[in-house]
């Protein structure tokens, strides 16, 4: 971090709620050259990241410790996330956590911030980043399935970059979908439908994000044929909500970190996605082409790295110190 900490930090730990991240967060132009450059010094082996670390206290729900440190941004930190799908049935948010920054130089803890909104933005980022290097430049449609807030956050950061003609969104929950149809993004009015069936958010649709619940029963609603050809798929849900057949279609699959998924993969996860064939820092840096043909079915299956969001968490602890927001608590 580039930024000193205030005097208050020796004594005191900084507390961020939801509110004071909402308010420090830095713009989507900042935001997407933050994830850019971690994936670079992914690229440039100036990182550490651990494999994540999980517990399952119940069937629905899993709980992850993401630790990771980027000493040429000065950021070390750990986010301590929790995923529970059925939580909406509880009226509670599907994720939530914490994300602790520490003094790269004493390991001192500098502040505890909410971990919900940067969760959902560096997702949505991670997902734009593969689609520069994945994507065809002029793509005008997009299909989400899963309407909840990455639903809204891939809206609006793909409606920023991409000449979006049609959204077309599908929720198992129809009045979910509904509502995020008509829901306004940016200045620009975007045609928002929502759709019916699964199919409608895949077939003939140009980028296709699925955003399901990461649960043990995988659904495989996508089928092989309904992912076009030329278009880019961002996975987000693991492998839940596509069936083998459609997979196999794919001539390109990424993911953000090839050693994390391949963790993943031996602890019995991601049983019916194919060998990927690069990562993001190997798209960052040209060590792998990306897309080379409009023709190409290509995918990111991001499960998400505690890299981004530590170096998001630094950005956003600097401009908390320069607004002053935040609660210091006493060591």
């Amino acid at each position: 971090m580039g930024a000193h900490p205030p005097p208050e930090s020796e004594s005191h730990i900084l507390y961020l709620s939801a509110a004071d991240v909402d308010a420090a967060r830095p713009s989507g132009s900042a935001f997407l050259a933050t994830v850019a450059e971690v994936f670079r010094l992914r690229a440039a082996g100036q990182t550490e990241l651990p494999p994540k670390l999980a517990v399952h206290p119940t069937e629905d729900g899993f709980l992850h410790a993401m630790p990771a440190s980027l000493p040429a941004l000065g950021a070390v930190g750990m986010k301590w996330i929790a995923a529970y799908a059925d939580n909406g049935a509880r009226g509670l948010p599907a994720i939530g956590g914490l994300i602790v920054l520490n003094a790269p130089r004493t390991g001192r803890v500098l502040a505890v911030m909410d971990a919900a909104w940067i969760t959902v933005a560096r997702t949505a980022a991670t997902s734009m980043l593969s689609a520069r290097h994945l994507a065809r430049p002029r793509a005008a449609s997009l299909g989400i399935l899963g309407c909840g807030a990455q639903a809204r956050a891939h809206i609006g950061i793909f409606g920023i970059r991409y000449p979006l003609e049609r959204v077309h969104v599908y929720d198992r929950h129809p009045e979910r979908a509904t509502a995020l149809a008509e829901e306004s993004f940016g200045s620009t009015p975007l045609d928002i439908r929502a759709v019916a069936t699964p199919r409608e958010v895949v077939e003939g649709m140009d980028l296709v994000v699925t955003g399901g619940s990461i649960t043990p029963v995988s659904r495989r609603t996508i089928e092989p044929g309904w992912l076009a050809p030329g278009a880019f798929a961002s996975i987000l849900d693991y492998d839940s909500s596509w069936s083998r057949g459609a997979l196999e279609q794919l001539d390109l699959l990424c993911t953000d970190d090839t050693e994390q998924l391949e963790l993943t993969r031996s602890r019995g996860r991601l049983a019916e996605l194919p060998p990927t064939q690069a990562d993001l820092a190997d798209l960052v840096s040209g060590r792998h082409p990306g897309r080379t043909s409009d023709e190409q079915r290509t995918a990111a299956c991001n499960l998400g790295v505690g890299l981004t969001d530590v170096a998001v968490a630094a950005v956003v602890l600097e401009r908390a110190w320069e607004l002053k927001v935040g609660t210091w608590l006493p060591r």
